[in-house]
């Protein structure tokens, strides 16, 4: 059955918090995720022969299924969440064999859970409960939060918690970053109800079910914060598994979840010597609630360490709700346990529950706008009277930068009771770039972070707006919805105006999103939560820096200071509409300057030929900020989505800016194709002449613009006769329908590797087969949405259907409207998956197409090569990039991009590169004076060996001493692909006399 998951919850006081989840119950076809078959019992049998050791597990195997139906095989070492051995489970950490997923598994009897942490988020794996054997694996935070709404009730712990507060506001600023070199653990003492053990049937299920819910707990804690929680003894030993609620320490508050009665329960046990406090440092009480209905509720305040407030946490929910929903729910009431308030900033509630979101809000953490997006907000609630949720992705899995600060200022201030451990971990290192700027305002602008990590792991990076609402602010939202005070958050001086935004690719953000730059006049739809301020104002914006360890997670954040005066807007004001001119002419670029001279008394004019994707052509620079530039367009091909930009770059790290409002046209006889390459690698490290600066590229074909929708227009003249195939009956291979029928056809390519979806809204009726290739047939038949009936050329069709795709390979689809609607109808098919598609062209007359490689220092091209053989270049670092143009390929050669527009070369850069380090060789000098040389260290893909002793083979071994791979060694060359991020420990051996080692950082 489907769960669409209504999120209500009842608050209790300052920090006092409380959820409540019910679901929608509808169509099973439309539960996330992918569901696959998992036989476990070799791991089992495996798992058992390992427990007979008196040691941990370790190198323990299992193959899973990922969310784009691809398998991994994951390396597994058990953990330290239970600190003695249970008879029937087992908790494991691990890491994908190619190092590029963390996982954190539990073994309970015949079935395992999981949660999986990979590039794109974290991905929970449990029993799909249909039938024995499957598995379903979706993402974590995908239906949290859903229609969430809290309300307060201060009453029961206003006097503590005002204590509380107090000491937590000792400190004005956060402290504790970075933070990452050290694992913070503390003692959880869970216990669950008699309700709890009488659901699950017995203690060992009420136990497992606990055990579970932790270890996928940790996986959040770890990464996110270097916190970590280990079950002490008495929970795992049952003591606190309950199996009588009648005689159980704990009272069933029937209308919502208590902090208070876990607290009291705790209270009697340490007064009955069941638990004393100094057993513990957190308590948490679980509960099953009654129902065939999926609902879940949780309420929690502070604080870990202290004896009579450190059990103030209650998690209920019924049986059939999904592993994530319940997980996250305790993830949550954990971040109030250790001060984490509400970040949103919205008032109403839900149509049940009108009052909820307004009793929630909380005074010491509002940054969020409407409804917040990241765990400690409330997602997709806060609906009534004013919808204030944020739309996209509002179900984020991380915490925000505020909430981070509350939760350090905890643990600096009141819950210190925790052990630290050193782990082999550098955090990493953010730099906001700025420490204070000053832009107009209503003018968009961009901020640039610097960040670094000494294990160059893949980090991610997150600006957040941490500006706390004031209580006149409360519920302004955008520029539509007034908050108390009577106005809306642009014209408040103090209200949250830009949502959270993650990146692991860039550490640039834009403010707003250039979409809304372009298609919205820089003023977005109000739910989208990116609101530029019309007043004078200042906005603390916050960069954070996650290195993202498969040890223990670190990070580090700083912020910059923008302060917005009352000039501006800048405002680009021609050309700005859907004017024509001709390519090499001139034109002025004209502004409004609006005094934002006072700020920059100069700009750069630059030009996008591809809609604002890019803007390339720098066509004035350091003019006066006056409002008028005259610029000479160059030779670029035609292009009907031409934009002109002006921006005022304040240094390196911001700008403030404007763009056209609308595409205009410039016309040319330049006929230069847009190409995207297939970059598997983003960077490249080689040593000078190695194979390795030979990339392997294949030519790149003509592309149109990506897109993640396509309208499909069933029109005559777009038609042609294809043979028509979809699946047979069992949906294993394909059957000719009809071997020539009038279809429409589309050649694209995919962006990334992975799982895409497609779909189409009802009523419309379309059968769409794909291919791999360009053309039909059996042989290169991928799927369809329509499946045979068996009867004559009757089938039936789904409006959604998924197909694993590969990035840079060419596809052919074709499409046949199935709908009574008249000829020329439209249907827009939308595609969601890990990257776009783009479609793909004929090739113009007389153009070529070759790579060029860009020294980015000079910004000149220094070599060409149709295959990205870059073997000859000298040292240094270079863009390479694909090129198409006319003429002779020579003549691209030793010149600038500036002189091959004033040569006016007709050429077009790809859309995107690849980035080319090239390092010298040692020389025999060199080698002579030390007997080991590793080059280039540290290493992205290939590491050569230098040595004047003789080397048989060589030992791979992770930071934990575990062997990770024993080769010989061929060529001098140690293949370090298929390693995760991270310092590894490198022997390198003469039979078996050990000639060298050394730490080899892998990027």
């Amino acid at each position: 059955m489907k769960l669409k998951i209504i999120f209500l919850s009842i608050c209790a006081s300052f920090f006092m918090n409380a959820q409540i989840l019910n679901p929608i119950v509808s169509n099973s076809d439309d539960l996330p995720g992918t569901t696959f078959k998992l036989n476990i019992d070799d791991f089992k049998r495996s798992v058992s022969t390992n427990r007979k050791n008196s040691g941990k597990i370790n190198n323990q195997s299992i193959v899973l299924t990922l969310i784009d139906g691809t398998k991994k095989e994951f390396i597994l070492s058990e953990n330290n969440l239970l600190n003695r051995k249970l008879d029937h489970i087992v908790t494991f950490d691990g890491y994908s064999k190619d190092r590029k997923d963390k996982i954190k598994l539990t073994l309970v009897g015949n079935e395992i859970s999981a949660m999986v942490k990979s590039g794109t988020g974290y991905y929970i794996i449990e029993p799909y409960k249909t039938k024995k054997g499957e598995y379903r694996i979706y993402n974590s935070f995908e239906m949290f939060g859903e229609k969430f709404t809290c309300g307060t009730d201060e009453n029961d712990f206003k006097e503590s918690l005002e204590a509380v507060a107090k000491g937590l506001n000792v400190q004005k600023s956060a402290t504790g970053f970075p933070y990452g070199s050290s694992l913070k653990t503390f003692r959880m003492a869970v216990a669950t109800t008699g309700e709890f053990t009488t659901a699950l049937g017995n203690q060992d299920a009420a136990l497992g079910e606990l055990v579970a819910m932790m270890n996928l707990i940790n996986q959040i804690y770890e990464s996110e914060l270097s916190i970590s929680f280990t079950l002490i003894d008495k929970t795992t030993n049952k003591t606190l598994i309950f199996t009588d609620g009648a005689t159980d320490p704990f009272t069933i508050d029937p209308s919502f979840a208590s902090a208070a009665n876990s607290q009291s329960g705790f209270d009697i046990m340490n007064t009955n010597g069941t638990l004393p406090y100094a057993d513990y440092d957190i308590g948490h009480t679980f509960n099953i609630m009654p129902g065939a209905g999926g609902s879940a509720q949780g309420q929690a305040g502070p604080r870990p360490c202290t004896a009579s407030l450190k059990a103030r946490a209650w998690s209920q929910w019924t049986l059939s709700m999904p592993k994530s929903l319940s997980a996250n729910l305790i993830v949550h009431e954990m971040g109030h346990q250790f001060g984490a308030g509400h970040t949103y900033n919205a008032i109403g509630g839900t149509p049940s529950s009108p009052t909820f979101c307004t009793s929630g809000w909380n005074s010491a953490a509002a940054t969020e706008p409407g409804s917040g997006s990241t765990i400690m907000a409330y997602k997709n609630n806060c609906t009534t009277p004013n919808d204030q949720t944020n739309t996209g992705n509002n179900g984020l899995n991380y915490f925000h930068a505020k909430s981070i600060d509350q939760i350090l200022n905890t643990l600096a201030v009141s819950s210190t009771c925790y052990t630290s451990v050193a782990v082999n971990n550098t955090p990493p290192s953010a730099n906001p770039g700025n420490t204070a700027i000053s832009i107009p305002k209503n003018t968009p602008f961009k901020l640039k972070g610097i960040a670094s990590d000494a294990e160059d792991t893949n980090l991610s990076y997150t600006w957040d707006q941490v500006d706390v609402a004031t209580a006149n602010d409360k519920g302004a939202f955008g520029s539509t919805i007034n908050g108390s005070g009577g106005y809306s958050a642009v014209n408040s001086t103090t209200a949250p105006l830009f949502r959270s935004e993650q990146s692991t690719t860039t550490t640039e953000r834009y403010f707003p999103k250039m979409k809304f730059v372009l298609n919205n006049q820089n003023n977005p739809p109000v739910n989208e939560a990116e609101a530029l301020p019309l007043v004078a104002r200042t906005m603390k914006m916050r960069f954070t820096v996650r290195d993202n360890s498969v040890i223990s997670g670190g990070a580090d954040s700083d912020q910059v200071v923008v302060t917005v005066t009352n000039q501006g807007p800048l405002a680009v004001t021609y050309p700005n509409s859907n004017v024509t001119v001709n390519a090499e002419t001139n034109i002025n670029v004209t502004w409004d300057v609006n005094q934002t001279n006072v700020l920059k008394n100069t700009v750069n004019v630059l030009l996008s030929t591809d809609g604002g994707d890019t803007f390339p052509y720098v066509l004035a620079s350091n003019v006066p900020n006056n409002g008028t530039a005259a610029v000479t367009l160059p030779f670029v091909p035609y292009t009907s989505k031409a934009r002109i930009k002006v921006t005022a770059v304040i240094n390196d790290y911001a700008e403030f800016f404007d763009v056209s409002d609308t595409n205009f046209i410039i016309s040319s006889n330049c006929n230069a194709f847009q190409t995207i390459m297939v970059d598997n690698p983003k960077v490249v490290t080689a040593i000078q002449g190695s194979a390795q600066s030979n990339l392997n590229l294949v030519p790149q074909t003509p592309s149109n613009d990506t897109y993640n929708s396509k309208t499909l227009t069933f029109d005559a003249a777009n038609m042609t006769a294809n043979s028509w195939y979809i699946f047979n009956q069992t949906q294993t291979a394909p059957y000719l329908l009809n071997a020539s029928s009038s279809m429409l056809t589309l050649k694209f390519k995919a962006t990334e590797t992975g799982s895409y979806t497609l779909s189409y809204p009802s009523p419309s009726g379309v059968a769409i087969t794909l291919y791999k290739g360009t053309q039909t047939g059996t042989a290169n038949f991928l799927t369809s949405n329509a499946v045979y009936s068996g009867t004559g050329t009757s089938f039936t069709y789904y409006r959604t259907f998924t197909v694993n795709l590969e990035k840079g390979i060419e596809y052919f689809m074709t499409s046949r409207n199935l709908s009574s609607t008249p000829a020329g109808s439209s249907v827009v098919v939308s595609i969601n998956g890990p990257g776009q598609f783009y479609d793909t062209v004929s090739l113009p007359a007389g153009v070529s197409f070759t790579y060029a490689a860009i020294n980015t220092t000079t910004n000149t091209i220094i070599a060409t090569s149709s295959t990205g053989n870059f073997t000859t270049l000298p040292v240094g670092t270079y863009t390479v990039q694909g090129i198409s143009f006319t003429g002779a390929e020579s003549a691209l050669l030793n010149k600038t991009i500036a002189e091959l527009n004033q040569a006016k070369v007709c050429y077009q850069l790809s859309r995107n590169n690849i980035t080319l380090n090239i390092t010298s060789v040692l020389s025999t000098k060199e080698l002579s004076k030390k007997t080991i040389g590793l080059v280039p260290n540290p290493v992205k893909d290939f590491l050569q060996v230098y040595s004047d002793e003789k080397i048989t083979h060589y030992e791979i071994y992770d930071i934990s001493g575990r062997l990770m791979e024993s080769n010989t060694l061929n060529n001098s060359v140690i293949n370090f692909t298929k390693f995760e991020t991270g310092v590894y420990m490198l022997k390198l051996l003469n039979n078996k006399t050990l000639i060298h080692q050394s730490k080899v950082i892998k990027k």
